[in-house]
């Protein structure tokens, strides 16, 4: 069937609605995770909470790769109950090699983090491999097209991590916090299982194959590091209540690029179909407008009153970090043009999706040279997005203005089917 770029509006809404409203009540449920915390805990203390949730992201996102590989895998093969039990399996095989490098590496980065015992640490290597089990599940069902069954899966976690964040922060303090963290995953994988094992339809023998994944895992790893390298920077560099300023305004920017996660989802193969047919760009500018458009719109709401949503969520301790928050929130919403941009680099196996590992290289090359305040660690974030942002348009967006190049010609770009294939 022909693609047309016309129906890429109608299509994102059925696609990417569940899974994006899904996402949107978890954000909301983070920021009332860390508001309900941040209040339990001292500045410092929540500070050390904020670092290990973000290495807990960090360590968890390069499985976005296995959740679009998995995606993949289904949409090409059909999902059976032997390829999902064999994918989980695999993937569970796979991370326990890096669970075991963490949780030998607990003793450094509890050190270096300047965290208050070995526990905080030690809690990253189990959440490493049921995020990656988790991530696996949730692929196979997207590619399945159970987009309701992927986002129940973010509200059960979002539940449980509210109800047992409260009760154990209250025991524990932030290795209570980590612990419902973990716990949510828990509960999202138990989820996800149920639909697994009974799938809808037949599928062929497929598998999983770590090159696929490796591939996709370049762009995924490289985006999340440059928007988030800077949190860890934060913690080790500020001390007392410096990096919890830091924490909270970064969290309420980050939870701006969490909705246009979502849809991007929906957006990438439509990129990857579109990619060899006419009208590209409009498909290209169409995705862009899906994925920034929400991430704009919330940045300039925030924009518009730091003040009262820092108060509402952190109380009086943060008011301060207004112009903090204005700056992060600027830098997240940009931020999600990068991303769209490295996804079509992805949708045409360019190297372009290597430019955001360059900027966070860069991100910490400026922050490790200018880090006294929170400001001016967040002008560093800021100043390594322009060149950033600015390459993938000189590179990406030149390219897909294009026309399209007949296939039976000579040098012709790799059509969609083929580039998975490789």
């Amino acid at each position: 069937m022909r693609f047309e770029p016309r129906r890429l509006p109608g299509l994102l809404a059925r696609g990417a609605l569940p899974v994006a409203a899904a996402v949107a009540v978890q954000s909301a449920g983070n920021l009332g995770f860390h508001a309900t915390v941040g209040r339990l805990l001292d500045a410092d203390a929540y500070g050390a909470l904020g670092t290990v949730l973000a290495a807990m992201l960090m360590l968890g996102v390069p499985l976005g790769a296995v959740q679009t590989a998995a995606s993949a895998l289904v949409a090409e093969h059909g999902l059976s109950r032997a390829s999902a039990r064999r994918t989980l399996r695999l993937v569970a095989l796979w991370s326990l090699g890096p669970a075991l490098v963490v949780l030998a590496c607990a003793p450094l980065l509890r050190d270096y983090f300047h965290l208050a015992g070995l526990a905080e640490a030690v809690q990253l290597a189990p959440y490493l491999i049921i995020a990656a089990v988790v991530a696996a599940a949730r692929g196979l069902l997207l590619g399945a097209r159970r987009t309701g069954a992927v986002a129940v899966t973010y509200l059960v976690a979002t539940a449980v991590r509210l109800a047992l964040g409260l009760a154990l922060t209250v025991t524990f303090g932030v290795s209570g916090a980590l612990a419902a963290t973990v716990a949510a995953e828990v509960a999202a994988l138990l989820v996800a299982a149920r639909p697994l094992r009974r799938p809808a339809g037949a599928g062929t023998p497929g598998a999983l194959r770590l090159g696929a994944v490796a591939h996709a895992g370049i762009a995924v790893t490289g985006l999340f590091l440059f928007s988030t390298v800077d949190l860890l920077l934060a913690r080790h560099h500020l001390r007392d209540g410096g990096s919890g300023a830091y924490i909270a305004a970064a969290t309420v920017a980050k939870t701006v690029l969490a909705l246009p996660a979502a849809v991007m989802a929906a957006v990438f193969p439509r990129l990857l179909a579109g990619w060899r047919q006419p009208g590209r760009a409009r498909v290209l500018a169409a995705g862009a407008l899906a994925v920034a458009g929400p991430a704009l719109l919330g940045a300039a709401v925030i924009i518009a009153v730091p003040a009262p949503v820092l108060r509402v969520l952190y109380g009086d301790g943060y008011a301060d970090a207004g112009g903090l928050v204005r700056a992060l929130v600027s830098v997240a919403a940009l931020t999600s043009l990068v991303t769209v941009l490295t996804y079509a680099a992805l949708a045409r196996r360019a190297r372009t999706l290597a430019v955001p590992w360059l900027g966070a290289g860069l991100e910490v090359a400026l922050i490790e040279t200018w880090h006294s305040s929170a400001t001016q660690i967040a002008l560093c974030s800021a100043a390594a997005l322009a060149p950033t942002l600015l390459l993938m348009l000189a590179l990406e967006a030149r390219v897909w203005a294009r026309p399209v190049t007949p296939l039976g010609a000579a040098g012709a770009e790799p059509t969609p089917r083929a580039a998975i294939a490789a």
